[in-house]
């Protein structure tokens, strides 16, 4: 799935001090996703106000298309700083239920275009790099761990599980102590 960018010509986007983008895909079931690029203070001041005017302007009947039932669920805010934000104001505004699911991404330090654009998308909303994920993973489960000590190693038997037993560990340790010595 690939997000192009809609060009916006909203005066009520003119935002001091800060850049808003929006991304929809170009599928039957339309995903919007807007960003709002500014810094600490001005996402502080805007975030409840940038989303009110994405509720006012996009999330109705004239913009939606016949799948509003998807769609109005489908709609997504990118609040970017290249600056920490607090851990307060991040939870405000992702628990805030009007409108859009909002999604902070702080302490951004890449240069903003459609690829990262997309990546953010992926990141947040649509998982489909879930399968690359997947399998880098598995190609790591499957490789055969290779201890630092191998005599240590060889103290804990392979058909012996130590997730709650106790005294296995503690004459494991003992027989490391042992060894050590």
């Amino acid at each position: 799935m690939n997000f192009s960018e809609n060009k916006l010509e909203i005066q009520e986007f003119d935002l001091e001090n800060s850049q808003v983008f929006h991304y929809k895909n170009d599928e039957n079931l339309i995903i919007n996703v807007f960003f709002l690029f500014a810094n600490k203070k001005n996402i502080e001041n805007q975030w409840k106000v940038f989303s009110n005017i994405i509720a006012a302007k996009f999330q109705n009947s004239d913009y939606m298309s016949e799948n509003k039932d998807f769609e109005k669920w489908n709609f997504y805010i990118i609040y970017i700083s290249k600056e920490k934000l607090p851990k307060e104001l991040k939870n405000r505004i992702e628990n805030d239920r009007f409108s859009s699911r909002k999604i902070v991404e702080d302490n951004y330090s890449n240069d903003f275009n459609s690829d990262e654009a997309n990546k953010l998308i992926i990141k947040h909303i649509t998982n489909t790099d879930l399968k690359d994920i997947i399998d880098q993973t598995q190609d790591k489960i499957q490789v055969e761990y290779k201890p630092i000590d191998a005599e240590l190693w060889k103290l804990i038997h392979k058909d012996v599980s130590l997730v709650r037993d106790v005294d296995s560990q503690k004459q494991i340790v003992e027989q490391i102590s042992q060894q050590k010595q």
